[in-house]
């Protein structure tokens, strides 16, 4: 998709560790989230690259303790799928987004920015906090700033019941 775009891309690449979540050759649509599983409609989580294993281990957790998430794919920020965002949060009225950088302008900042102009939603964001990282390996360090698949598990509840207030 970024050979197809004209001026300046992004591309943030693993490093080879993360859980395989898409077949080799899969298309990464520009500008579009993917809904990767809809158990329901409590609680939407959000994420993308590194995390998203984790994020699917959570929904199945979830499942078990009687939570249905949807868990969605967003791939890009900018351009970001503000209309498919707005549909996943008026179903969920509450969503978590998870992500292995600062939550400060980021995908917990964008998503922020749609529920403050489009849609009354509690969003609880994990990733860095506003603190400088460290160096390791990415799996101590999502463990380490608050991304283990307990810490989105706990995440997701909590946004569950603030929506039951």
């Amino acid at each position: 998709a970024s050979v197809d775009v004209e001026g300046p891309v992004y591309i943030r690449i693993g490093s080879g560790r993360e859980d395989k979540v898409f077949p080799d050759g899969t298309p990464f649509p520009l500008g579009k989230i993917r809904i990767l599983s809809d158990e329901g409609d409590d609680v939407a989580l959000l994420a993308h690259g590194f995390v998203l294993g984790r994020v699917i281990e959570a929904a199945k957790r979830l499942k078990a303790e009687g939570i249905k998430a949807k868990v969605v794919e967003v791939a890009t920020i900018k351009p970001l799928d503000r209309e498919g965002l707005v549909a996943v949060l008026r179903a969920t009225g509450c969503a978590v987004t998870v992500e292995d950088h600062t939550i400060i302008n980021g995908l917990g900042s964008a998503v922020a920015e749609v529920i403050a102009e489009n849609v009354p939603a509690h969003l609880i964001r994990l990733g860095l906090q506003d603190v400088y990282g460290e160096s390791g390996f990415p799996e101590e360090l999502l463990d380490a700033y608050g991304m283990r698949i307990e810490d989105i598990v706990s995440a997701a509840k909590k946004a569950v019941a603030h929506k039951k207030l």
